[in-house]
């Protein structure tokens, strides 16, 4: 059985793109099961549905059936001080005029607290700023400081103090997610599987996957 552990932006990708079957797809063929903390939970499903968020009711309910048949599976979350590290460590390691950057909110902490002390590599990310901090936190630094038009400054300690809970995680996107489906024969129920990628790839990039047009433009090249 292998555990991803996901945040909400890609969960709210794949459902508002009415791509919760992929969730099956995958759990089905490689025993996939999508963790996700209370907090999750709670933006993903509760508030839409008792909160009235119409935009996003469905696509709640489609993630509550799923957590019903076990292939979202939710796990308390027992993070404590470890989740305040990390947030401490990620809003203090890079400033701009001298004022820190907040780079995590609550949630995306206790999520990658969680991850290390379930001892999940994968984790489930959407959210460009959370999967830049991991995968390439000099990237995001570059970035900042283009957006910015100032020199952005380093704390090494906290740098390194975050490193050191998140370098061994390994960032999936729902394109990612998407795309390993496909080659797996998802979407195969498509007269055209190749132009329903294509169309699919597009529909999570506008509910929020951050992936490039020159990604899906390679990627359909490639193949």
């Amino acid at each position: 059985m292998k555990d991803v552990l996901c945040d909400s932006s890609s969960l709210i990708s794949l459902g508002d793109s009415c791509l919760d079957g992929l969730l099956y797809f995958l759990h089905e063929k490689y025993q996939i099961r999508f963790i996700i903390p209370p907090e999750v939970e709670n933006e993903l499903i509760t508030r839409p549905i008792s909160g009235g968020l119409k935009q996003y009711y469905f696509s709640a309910l489609k993630m509550k059936r799923a957590m019903r048949d076990s292939v979202i599976v939710k796990t308390p979350a027992q993070t404590g001080s470890h989740t305040q590290e990390i947030l401490n460590a990620a809003n203090h390691m890079f400033f701009i005029k001298g004022k820190p950057l907040a780079l995590l909110h609550p949630g995306e902490a206790g999520m990658l607290a969680l991850a290390q002390e379930l001892d999940i590599s994968q984790v489930l990310i959407d959210e460009r700023t959370t999967r830049m901090l991991i995968e390439a936190p000099f990237l995001l630094k570059k970035h900042l400081e283009e957006e910015f038009g100032v020199t952005t400054m380093v704390n090494k300690k906290n740098f390194e103090t975050l490193n050191q809970q998140i370098r061994n995680m390994q960032v999936i996107r729902s394109s990612e997610l998407l795309i390993l489906g496909y080659e797996q024969g998802f979407l195969q129920h498509f007269p055209e599987p190749r132009e329903a990628l294509e169309a699919a790839l597009y529909k999570v990039k506008f509910s929020g996957c951050s992936i490039g047009f020159n990604e899906i433009s390679e990627f359909l090249q490639s193949g």
